[in-house]
């Protein structure tokens, strides 16, 4: 029998039961490498934990209306993983899917409107084409688009009004409102149209000042201030949550099946182009006719004040 055998037998025998256990209870090296990888699956700092962190997150943002900040995800989600933040991100976003039927969406930089604004944007070499902020938005199909399945996360009493769907109807209708002057519309037209839908003095939430600067706060409307001047333009989530087919879609509600179909979609698209040109390039563009105008209506050349005379 060779030495190194009998010598390595000669030691277990004379082992104590303690050493024996001792050197059977010692992982191998490979076990090492295996717990190592099992906990990088599975463990605290994993990408399945943090993305179900990151999800968890999303949602009591948006029940805030809170944009979803990059800043907020790396100090309040992902800690010392900031390294994982495309893994996380991307499988969060996949069980929001697959789970809740929500996907998180960017939102669009701020518009510059303002001489000065434009002047920062050009005098500013790190401005990056990313806003680094996102909401949910839903990607269930229209058939389940229903109220019988997205109604209110609680029953209310008959005699209670649901503030909630109020508020949504009326940041849709303002940005739909902003939409037909061209995408910018004056704080005294703004406010003649809430006059005329009985909005100017009070709403669920509180008085029109107060609404309009709830609007602003969660991103559906911006007030631009300029030469002592008041507009609202649409704001990033507003383009996002109601956008082009939230408008279409209240047009054509609005206005119903009587109205000429294939003339009504030729003016929202009309309307659409008009809106897309001001928010492409920040220059007032001229106000899109009304869906009740005439289409095709001609222009004279406009009159002025000598040729009265």
């Amino acid at each position: 029998m060779p030495p190194r055998l009998s010598r390595r037998r000669g030691a277990d025998e004379e082992a104590t039961p303690t050493q024996r256990r001792r050197r059977d209870d010692t992982p191998e090296e490979d076990e090492d490498v295996d717990m190592e990888d099992d906990e990088q699956e599975s463990g605290s700092g994993s990408v399945e934990q943090l993305s179900k962190g990151l999800v968890r997150y999303a949602i009591s943002c948006e029940h805030s209306r809170k944009p979803i900040k990059r800043q907020d995800i790396n100090e309040k989600v992902l800690g010392s993983h900031t390294r994982l933040f495309k893994d996380v991100f991307s499988r969060a976003n996949a069980e929001l899917k697959d789970v809740f039927g929500m996907e998180l969406v960017e939102l669009p930089k701020a518009e510059r409107v303002t001489v000065r604004q434009k002047r920062a944007a050009n005098a500013s070499e790190s401005q990056g084409k990313s806003s680094n902020l996102w909401v949910l938005q839903t990607t269930l199909p229209d058939q389940y688009r229903l109220p019988d399945i997205i109604g209110p996360s609680r029953p209310l009493p008959d005699d209670e009004l649901n503030k909630e769907d109020s508020y949504v109807g009326l940041y849709t209708m303002t940005i739909a409102l902003i939409t037909i002057a061209g995408g910018k519309i004056p704080e005294g037209k703004l406010d003649r149209a809430l006059r005329r839908m009985n909005a100017d003095q009070s709403t669920p939430m509180g008085s029109k000042d107060k609404t309009l600067a709830l609007m602003a706060k969660d991103g559906y409307i911006v007030a631009v201030k300029e030469d002592e001047a008041v507009d609202y333009i649409i704001g990033p989530r507003g383009k996002v949550e109601v956008g082009h087919n939230g408008f279409a879609n209240l047009v054509r509600m609005l206005y119903g099946e009587e109205q000429d179909q294939e003339e009504l979609e030729k003016r929202i698209e009309r309307t659409l182009n008009i809106a897309d040109a001001f928010n492409n390039s920040g220059v007032p563009v001229e106000s899109a006719p009304a869906a009740s105008q005439t289409a095709g209506r001609k222009r004279g050349r406009p009159r002025r004040d000598e040729d009265s005379d």
